[in-house]
């Protein structure tokens, strides 16, 4: 789960972080992702060798109906999802032979502020469009959440482009098909360090709230940026992508619930796909 190991070597202890997760995500009120919430807190203990038997009983619990709604339904899924919790319980209740050591915190504040439109190159000529929906101002621990248009271009588009511009729709989404659907992510300042001098700023919008595309946001790795996008490119060339339906920039900044709920049921349905795709994995590994 993101956070844990900036958290940890920030000085915090695993028991603090896990409060901090636990306020944070509020798994108490998850039913479908409850287990999913616990086994990230969980992971991250056993990694940092501070596994708590808080946690521990957490993640037992998780095996109860009540917290597998997503498998409700599906004998067969369900069934495999009570095996992959009980073989990670068993896996975690011994130590991990090399815990993580704590390394030294470096300043990492946020590279932009919540409402920037931005530049992101991804080959010698051209560049994708995003818009920045938030920002953590943490000065060592500073990450943006971005959604990423379908605008590439080589002059500097206008507003008006941008706000016309479709949120860019991944029908693969890279190892896993982890960030498949409707692309928003946060991205860590650490991340995207490496590659920030290849991204400048656009212009700005001003909006109180933007729409969620789903119902949690993703880990995105600002190095492969251009990757994603040109995986799906090449997709296209040769199928017919599952987009649901069109989200623009400008819906973005102007949500409504009817968008918002049909965003929210379109990302279960693929996050029950994937869900079920591991189960299979593992029960054949």
């Amino acid at each position: 789960m993101g956070g844990v190991k900036e958290n940890y070597n920030k000085g915090l202890s695993s028991k603090d972080i896990r409060i901090k997760l636990e306020n944070e995500y509020n798994p108490e009120t998850e039913e479908e992702y409850y287990g999913e919430i616990w086994t990230g807190i969980a992971h991250g203990q056993w990694m940092c060798g501070e596994l708590e038997e808080y946690t521990l009983e957490k993640v037992k619990s998780a095996t109860n109906k009540k917290w597998l709604a997503l498998w409700v339904g599906d004998d067969k899924s369900f069934r495999q999802r009570e095996k992959a919790l009980e073989e990670f319980i068993e896996k975690i209740q011994t130590p991990r032979p090399n815990p993580l050591k704590r390394k030294k915190v470096i300043d990492s504040p946020a590279y932009f502020k919540k409402g920037d439109v931005i530049g992101i190159k991804i080959d010698q000529l051209h560049y994708l469009a995003a818009l920045v929906t938030e920002h953590n101002e943490h000065p060592t621990l500073g990450e943006n959440t971005i959604v990423l248009t379908d605008l590439i271009f080589e002059d500097k588009p206008t507003m008006e482009e941008l706000l016309t511009a479709d949120v860019l729709y991944l029908d693969i989404g890279g190892n896993n098909r982890y960030h498949r659907g409707f692309f928003s992510a946060s991205f860590s300042a650490k991340n995207m360090k490496k590659k920030i001098k290849d991204t400048f700023k656009i212009g700005e919008v001003d909006a109180m709230d933007y729409l969620s595309l789903g119902i949690g946001t993703g880990i995105g790795d600002w190095n492969n940026i251009g990757k994603l996008y040109n995986e799906e490119a090449e997709f296209l060339k040769t199928n017919k992508s599952n987009k649901p339906f069109s989200v623009t920039i400008a819906d973005v900044l102007n949500p409504t619930n009817h968008l918002q709920d049909k965003l929210i049921e379109w990302d279960k349905k693929l996050m029950q796909e994937t869900l079920k795709r591991m189960n299979t994995t593992q029960q054949s590994a």
